[in-house]
């Protein structure tokens, strides 16, 4: 099982114990202790949430990285084969590279001489 959801678990369970030790801290009329028991089991939910937040922003970041990654080996893939198309056509292939290049109609100037 994963550590981070045993924390949570756990979590959600303290804040159980301590928010019952409220209640009944609350109905002995100790409203000092109530309240300080009920403000601790508000604590570990905020706690809750906040490890939540961060693993989300973890994997979100994971996500974004891998996108980035996939997206500038898609590009260099792509560069690879304009270069390799233009290349076999024309000496100056860099004249022509990041446009549209008509291999069946292209004049081979740089071949011609």
């Amino acid at each position: 099982m994963n550590p981070s959801r045993v924390l949570r678990w756990h979590y959600i369970a303290a804040a159980a114990l301590v928010g019952h030790c409220a209640a009944t801290s609350l109905n002995a009329n100790a409203w000092w202790y109530g309240t300080g028991l009920f403000i601790a089991s508000l604590l570990f939910l905020v706690a809750l949430v906040r490890d939540i937040v961060a693993a989300n922003r973890v994997c979100q970041a994971a996500l974004d990285e891998a996108a980035r990654t996939d997206r500038a080996a898609r590009m260099r893939a792509w560069q690879h084969r304009q270069r390799a198309e233009i290349d076999g056509c024309c000496e100056r292939w860099w004249t022509s590279a990041g446009a549209e290049h008509d291999s069946a109609h292209c004049t081979r100037k740089d071949q011609a001489a």
